[in-house]
């Protein structure tokens, strides 16, 4: 775990405590929760790409909150599954390309060749550190981190978006998802010992 995530998680939760008790009340399934995130991700990502930085922060926001709140739900209603992991998991990364593609076709519509370029690199490292944990955990290593996970990218983009600076945003995320797979990919080596490769 990233130190943000590791400082921040615990004032998140107590933060959302509130709306998880409120959801588990009124009996709403967490399965519900995760695609209703994902649709506000869905029409945040939209209205990014016809920029309109104020609606799609707070639709993507709310959507992200709703992305980690589904989970806490399942823990307390005791209906979390095997099925609703895979589902979240899942959607998550629907959820974590749309934004990129969103701002990658928009930089493309207007001839922005470097907006992009970032667009696609900060697409292609988010997947490279989804990826790199999901196979490490098959190979059966676990609890490898990461300096730039996801909440770091989810943060970055949303303050990019509410700034307008959402270049820079993008070149943070790029870098430092990048980063991160290369990170991840070390670690796993160390875990499994050298390589064939002898490197």
């Amino acid at each position: 775990m990233s130190f943000i995530s590791r400082e921040l998680r615990p004032v998140f939760e107590k933060t959302i405590s509130p709306l998880v008790d409120l959801l588990s009340k009124k009996g709403v399934h967490p399965n519900l929760i995760t695609l209703g995130g994902f649709l506000l991700i869905l029409a945040g990502s939209v209205t990014l790409y016809y920029k309109l930085l104020i609606v799609s922060f707070l639709l993507l926001g709310t959507g992200a909150v709703l992305d980690a709140v589904d989970g806490a739900v399942a823990r307390k209603t005791g209906t979390n599954s095997e099925f609703g992991a895979f589902l979240d998991s899942t959607v998550d990364r629907f959820s974590d390309s749309l934004p990129f593609l969103s701002l990658g076709f928009m930089y493309a519509e207007e001839g922005e060749p470097y907006g992009t370029l970032l667009s696609f690199l900060a697409l292609v490292g988010s997947f490279g550190v989804s990826y790199t944990r999901a196979r490490a955990e098959a190979l059966g290593v676990y609890g490898i981190g990461g300096a730039f996970e996801r909440a770091e990218r989810w943060i970055t983009l949303l303050l990019g978006i509410l700034l307008d600076l959402i270049p820079l945003a993008l070149f943070i995320v790029a870098v430092g998802s990048i980063g991160t797979t290369v990170q991840r990919i070390y670690e796993v080596r160390k875990h499994m010992g050298r390589s064939g490769l002898g490197i």
